[in-house]
């Protein structure tokens, strides 16, 4: 009988049956390897994509002999059950084999990460884990009867299976190493384990403390986290429907609709950017949130235990190892998830950065009239950092719930309906929050347009402050200036007064719904009696439900900001931009006699094709190797004749040509904080003689 467990009152430890040993605990590593295989066959030829295949190195050749050595002797454990054992059961057949089929994928598992240069597979090490705690119980089973139940060579055979996978275990805790010039980060070359400690950053912590840290004690960034794969990537996802959403546009204009298209989903594309990263967490998340729950449901057998004085010792003990267990291992959890959603974040703000970067440079002439500095710039210093601020706390939005639903249903099983009262009073602050976060979102909207109109306003003062220092006019702007700030100011203190509010309730929550559940339970029967079981338990809950409760007033706040910045950015990345066929572009053009070439052009600063051309019929050709100068009165168009050869303008008819590369320099001098030599350089490797004839120009 597999279920057969002796757990009786003695001081001895329990023991498991030989049935229990090899069903239950011999399948529970191979279906978990089972499951979570395709898995780890997709991610290791993901990463192939990247990396080279490994080296043959003395320690992948060590595992995949020592997994080859335990499969061998399961095949032989199968051969001696079915041949030499007289009793044999239909369970001692099919134990082997799922032996041999977790050793079967293991050599399969390394061979394809070899293949795919995966240093680690940390679902390959956590199957070994197991392996090697589900293998206790047999083992010492067999060292506690030794060769009484066992014929001799199937004793020692195991004496040297389970210590092997001991080994094995131990061995995957160190990954498989690259070839030396494959790539110069520490943690791509880590292994599970040394990842999930961060380990590998021990060396520059080190470093640090005993001196300054310079460049070169600091790791190579990884190539995914880079602003230059990260906005290719952004790019890949949001293109496509931005150019979709114009489309729709166009055809509905066409058609006069004047109804706008559905715009398509900021945070749609940002979700399929980091979509591994975000089931991963979410992953994490719900084991975190799971095992939260199994300390106050072990530290009621605790308590039990204690107020048992006949229960064996290794009941508490066991009680209290595993205790301390689930918090280490939840805290690792917990580590791991918020890891991967600081980066997240982090790869949010750098992607959003560099989108709202690059739109800039592309705008039309029409977009950018609709456009300030200021708003632009608070995109990038505000919008962006709401986004970046958000990621870490997106998960909350179903964590929170299901811990409070949780706690909930575990205090109506420990208090009964006594907890009604508190669940009342957690429902009240629903209908509160929303309708706060209605307002806040009303103040938010119109404290950010007046922060752009403020910050426009000072960028105006900045570039016009000899004109205004000329005819004395500071008080006036500065008068200006501040009455904006006063509005929005007004506004801020109106949020911040109805976010403290927010916060206090939410914050008191947890009290008012302890003493309301505690106060219900005493009153409504004399044979309701608060032991201490009932009442550490209940505070455990409590406790668990304070910081959901917080976490959700934190995320209301949030939440409003995040649907303005979302609004206001989604409306800039789908802001017109240049066309780039009003100019073509021959970068290697070598037979063209002309650099530059005008047929018969019209261009207009307006994006209507039936608006006023502001250049009309212009026909010129610059020969390559010449120098042009353009000479005209203030108005008669020499800047939107630059501007038209850098497609600025729309062009309305005939042909503009560029033939080769076209560099423009201002008219309003920009100088880089560096030296001379390399503001002429300009990023560009030194040439001493090209240097010198640049200077003699």
């Amino acid at each position: 009988n597999f279920t057969q467990v002796d757990i009786s009152n003695s001081s001895t430890l329990p023991h498991l049956t030989t049935c229990f040993q090899h069903t239950i605990l011999a399948y529970i590593p191979t279906v978990f390897l089972c499951v979570f295989f395709p898995i780890l066959i997709v991610q290791s030829n993901r990463i192939s994509r990247r990396f080279d295949a490994l080296p043959w190195s003395a320690l992948l050749i060590i595992k995949m002999v020592i997994n080859l050595y335990l499969l061998l002797n399961s095949v032989a454990v199968l051969v001696l059950n079915t041949l030499v054992v007289d009793d044999t059961h239909t369970v001692d057949i099919i134990y082997p084999v799922v032996w041999i089929l977790f050793f079967v994928l293991h050599l399969i598992i390394d061979l394809n990460r070899r293949r795919c240069g995966h240093v680690s597979a940390g679902i390959q090490h956590l199957s070994f884990i197991l392996f090697t705690i589900c293998g206790v119980p047999e083992f010492a089973y067999h060292i506690e009867n030794q060769v009484c139940e066992y014929p001799t060579i199937i004793f020692a055979m195991y004496m040297a299976f389970w210590p092997v996978i001991v080994l094995q275990m131990l061995l995957y805790a160190w990954s498989d190493r690259r070839a030396p010039k494959a790539d110069k980060s520490a943690e791509l070359d880590s292994s599970f384990i040394n990842r999930l400690t961060i380990w590998w950053f021990t060396g520059v912590q080190i470093t640090g403390s005993k001196r300054d840290l310079q460049m070169e004690d600091l790791h190579e960034l990884n190539r995914g986290a880079t602003s230059e794969h990260l906005a290719t990537l952004f790019e890949k996802y949001w293109l496509p429907a931005m150019k979709a959403h114009q489309m729709k546009k166009s055809e509905l204009l066409k058609k006069g609709v004047e109804k706008e298209p559905a715009e398509p989903s900021l945070v749609y594309a940002l979700y399929r950017m980091y979509k591994y990263e975000f089931i991963t967490a979410s992953l994490l998340k719900i084991l975190s949130d799971t095992l939260q729950f199994a300390q106050p449901f072990l530290l009621n057998q605790l308590i039990g235990f204690v107020s048992s004085p006949d229960a064996p010792f290794w009941m508490g003990l066991s009680y209290a190892i595993l205790m301390f267990l689930t918090s280490e291992i939840r805290s690792m959890i917990l580590n791991a998830y918020f890891n991967i959603m600081m980066r997240m974040s982090m790869k949010v703000q750098t992607s959003l950065t560099t989108a709202v970067y690059r739109k800039t440079l592309r705008l039309s002439a029409t977009a950018r009239r609709k456009r300030t500095v200021g708003e632009i710039i608070n995109l990038m210093a505000i919008d962006v950092e709401v986004f970046q601020m958000i990621t870490p706390q997106i998960q909350q939005f179903w964590s929170c719930p299901y811990q409070i639903v949780f706690a909930l249903v575990y205090l109506f099983l420990t208090l009964g309906y006594s907890a009604s009262p508190g669940v009342v009073i957690m429902i009240l602050f629903v209908p509160i929050n929303i309708f706060s976060s209605i307002f806040i979102k009303g103040w938010q909207t119109r404290q950010m347009k007046l922060k752009d109109e403020r910050v426009k306003m000072v960028n105006e003062i900045l570039n016009g402050i000899k004109v205004i220092k000329l005819y004395a006019w500071e008080e006036p702007m500065e008068r200006h200036v501040a009455e904006i700030r006063e509005r929005e100011l007004d506004l801020i203190k109106k949020a911040q007064l109805v976010k403290s509010l927010l916060d206090t309730f939410n914050n008191a929550s947890p009290f008012l719904v302890a003493a309301s559940s505690f106060g219900t339970f005493i009153l409504s029967s004399d044979a309701h009696i608060l032991t201490p079981q009932i009442a550490f338990v209940s505070l455990t809950l409590f406790n668990q439900l304070k910081s959901p409760m917080i976490i959700v007033a934190m995320l209301i706040n949030l939440i409003v900001q995040a649907i303005v910045s979302n609004r206001r950015l989604r409306n800039f990345l789908l802001s017109e931009e240049l066309n780039e066929s009003d100019v073509k572009r021959n970068p290697h053009a070598e037979s063209s006699a002309n650099a530059i070439e005008f047929r018969n052009a019209d261009a207009t600063w307006e994006a209507d094709a039936t608006a006023k051309p502001s250049l009309a019929d212009i026909s010129v050709c610059v020969p390559k190797g010449s120098l042009l100068a353009v000479v005209g009165t203030v108005g008669s168009g020499k800047s939107s004749f630059l501007s038209a050869m850098l497609g600025e303008l729309t062009r309305l008819r005939g042909d503009i040509t560029v033939n080769g590369r076209l560099a423009y320099v201002p008219q309003q001098s920009w100088i880089q904080n560096l030296t001379l030599r390399d503001n002429i350089t300009f990023g560009k490797p030194y040439n001493y003689t090209w240097y010198n004839k640049v200077n003699r120009s």
